[in-house]
């Protein structure tokens, strides 16, 4: 065994011997190369090592964060205005004519009641005249007395029609025996009368009239004559059975009388100030009520040729001057009330939500752009109007008469344009986190991770208004706690947000 190490220690000696007999210069210049080279290699592997490490962190996700705070936050609708006046009055006369008077001119300020223009109205007053005299020649002492005789003699004319049909419906009846043969004795007895003075008169018949005798006779005679003929009518009267058409005819004769009596009696309460069916007729009532619609007719023409103003305010335009032909219906005049100032707002559709009748609204003109006056919208129209090609909201705004200290009065002229502002909904002094941070775990109900030592935790929150960017948080966070937004990864100098 030990042999053999020695054969082993001597092979490797000629080796040692070369590289110890190697002149000393290259020597130096191998082992120099050699140190480079491992040196090399250990600074490649540690810049390896730490470029990997830097990569590893590089994908690591950073966390985003934000502090709550305190602010306001609103929900509005955005669009633009243009200011009209609150309350405006187009006039025009309702009949046609010269212009005679006009009291007004553009810029003119008017009362509810002023005369504005009068047209000429001398025919108008003419014919007022006349209807006037025909009512009082209706409606006169003479008129009502003739009423009142047409009431009497109508009356008279029922009693007899009623006394007709009351016989006709007895006649030859039953209950009408006792008259019957009332009228039957009657009517012997004059026959007996008849039968005795003809017995008397007959042995003179032959005398001339000029005898008293004969005369005397003749007068007896012709006397139960008189007699005969009216208990015999009588009797065949109360005796006979009336007709259908005789009872027709009595009846008819009642009614008419009756419609007469009444007639005549509505005609007579009329012209006395009495109150009248509304359904009366007859020809005098007809005339009387014609007469004085006539007379209102001529009235209200006659009001007609002046022209009043309905409200207070300030007059816009004046269409004629004296001396023009007016037509009837069309604008004469223009006034409006600007003491009231309103805009019509066109807002776009998509903000319909947030459009409401006594929202509050702020304004700003385009020729104040440093003013904000604020109003209510007053109206919302159910559909939406085409303006220019687009589809809008129209509503109409109402500023408020007292605006905040240091606005000024609105002075502008109507028809400018504005820019307006619908405040749907506002809170003031509020939390608040932006809307990346708000998780909703299901309808209306939310939550935040809310950083605590570096780490996020999740929160049940309340929610309030939201709008894009930030949203109200009512309970479950306070102001100055820290939420988290996502967090963000970057490779490549490409950023990807990835919410925890």
């Amino acid at each position: 065994m030990a042999s053999n190490v020695s054969d082993i220690s001597k092979k490797q000696q000629p080796a040692r011997s070369k590289i110890i007999g190697m002149p000393k210069p290259l020597f130096w210049i191998v082992l120099i190369v050699v140190v480079a080279a491992i040196a090399g290699g250990a600074y490649y592997y540690v810049t390896a090592q730490q470029n990997s490490a830097v990569a590893a962190a590089s994908i690591l996700p950073t966390l985003q964060t934000a502090t709550a705070r305190t602010g306001n936050i609103v929900l509005r609708a955005s669009g633009t205005g243009t200011l009209i006046a609150a309350i405006e009055s187009s006039l025009g006369f309702k009949t046609s004519g010269t212009l005679t008077t006009l009291n007004v001119k553009v810029g003119s300020q008017v009362k509810a009641g002023d005369l504005i223009a009068q047209l000429d109205s001398s025919n108008q007053t003419l014919a007022l005249a006349q209807a006037q005299q025909a009512l009082n020649q209706l409606t006169s002492a003479s008129a009502i007395a003739t009423a009142q005789q047409a009431v009497v003699t109508a009356k008279t004319n029922l009693v007899n029609a009623q006394y007709v049909l009351s016989g006709d419906q007895v006649a030859g009846t039953s209950s009408n025996q006792a008259a019957i043969n009332n009228a039957y004795a009657a009517l012997a007895l004059a026959q007996a009368k008849l039968n005795d003075a003809q017995l008397k008169y007959n042995p003179v018949s032959g005398k001339v009239l000029t005898d008293p005798t004969a005369a005397k006779l003749y007068q007896s005679l012709y006397t139960a004559q008189q007699f005969y003929n009216t208990a015999l009518a009588n009797y065949n009267s109360i005796s006979a059975t009336a007709s259908p058409l005789t009872l027709t005819s009595a009846q008819a004769g009642v009614a008419l009388a009756q419609a007469q009596v009444t007639e005549t009696q509505n005609l007579l309460t009329a012209l006395t100030g009495g109150t009248v069916p509304a359904n009366a007729t007859g020809t005098g009532l007809n005339a009387l009520n014609q007469a004085k619609l006539n007379l209102q007719t001529a009235q209200n023409n006659l009001a007609y040729t002046a022209l009043y103003s309905p409200i207070s305010g300030t007059v816009l335009t004046v269409s004629n001057s004296i001396g023009d032909t007016i037509n009837a219906g069309s604008v004469f005049v223009t006034i409006a009330d600007l003491s009231k100032s309103e805009l019509t707002i066109y807002m776009d559709p998509l903000d319909y939500s947030n459009i409401k009748v006594g929202y509050n609204a702020n304004v700003v003109f385009d020729s104040l752009p440093n003013v904000t006056y604020t109003g209510k919208v007053t109206l919302i129209s159910p559909q939406l109007v085409t303006i220019q090609g687009n589809s809008v909201v129209e509503g109409d705004v109402v500023l408020d008469a007292r605006q905040a200290a240091g606005v000024p009065a609105l002075t502008l002229p109507l028809g400018v344009t504005a820019s307006v502002d619908i405040i749907a909904s506002q809170a003031n002094n509020v939390v608040l986190v932006p809307v990346q941070a708000l998780h909703e775990l299901s309808p209306n109900n939310y939550s935040v991770f809310v950083v605590v030592g570096g780490k996020p935790t999740l929160r049940t929150v309340t929610v309030g208004l939201q709008d894009g960017t930030f949203a109200e948080i009512k309970t479950g966070l306070k102001a100055g706690e820290v939420v988290s937004t996502g967090s963000q990864a970057t490779r490549n100098n490409t950023q990807a947000v990835a919410t925890p």
